[in-house]
């Protein structure tokens, strides 16, 4: 038995960017079939009140508390075990950003790399990645390849995520896991372990 997520998604509630709402993303994914997907706003942390409600809201629906931050170096997908750490974080740069990260047990996947530029950053060469998207709505044919080459070479785990900000793009790339992860502690161990 597989298990369906989609790792980045954006909603209107809290993405200025996101054309959809985080209640209509939930509806689409469990239309679709996933298992979980993670709302991954831009720099910003769901307030946990919020989250807490629209999980209740879809108990159908595994859902996970990311955030995408931009830095300097690109786009990065965050996950930690308590999140609340998380919204007072602020980087320059990917050494600031994954450095912090790691010391609060959390994971960092580089976003859509590539996307904007195909030369290879120099930050890359000492870089602790927990993974990087392959495949993404936001990804060309060029960044594709480049993306799944560097991963490959540098024996990164890699992802693919629809980066969806409306609900007609959820689910056009996802995860096929083989186990159930039921929170983000588990996802982020599965990630970190057996991937």
């Amino acid at each position: 038995m597989t298990f369906l997520y989609d790792l980045h998604v954006h909603s209107s509630n809290y993405s200025p960017c996101g054309r959809s709402s985080a209640d209509e993303m939930c509806r689409k994914a469990i239309s679709f079939g996933l298992t979980g997907i993670a709302l991954t706003e831009h720099d910003l942390w769901w307030p946990e009140g919020e989250f807490s409600k629209i999980q209740a809201k879809y108990p159908d629906l595994i859902i996970f508390r990311g955030v995408e931050y931009a830095c300097l170096d690109g786009h990065f997908l965050v996950f930690l075990p308590e999140p609340n750490y998380g919204n007072d974080l602020r980087f320059r740069n990917f050494s600031e950003l994954i450095s912090r990260v790691h010391d609060l047990n959390g994971i960092v996947i580089w976003a859509h790399p590539f996307r904007y530029d195909r030369s290879i950053p120099e930050w890359l060469q000492d870089a602790n990645l927990d993974g990087m998207e392959v495949d993404s709505n936001n990804m060309d044919i060029g960044a594709k390849c480049l993306a799944l080459r560097v991963a490959k070479d540098r024996g990164y785990k890699v992802f693919q995520n629809s980066d969806a900000h409306i609900v007609d793009t959820l689910g056009r790339y996802y995860n096929d896991f083989p186990v159930l992860l039921e929170n983000v502690e588990k996802l982020i161990s599965y990630i970190k372990l057996n991937l």
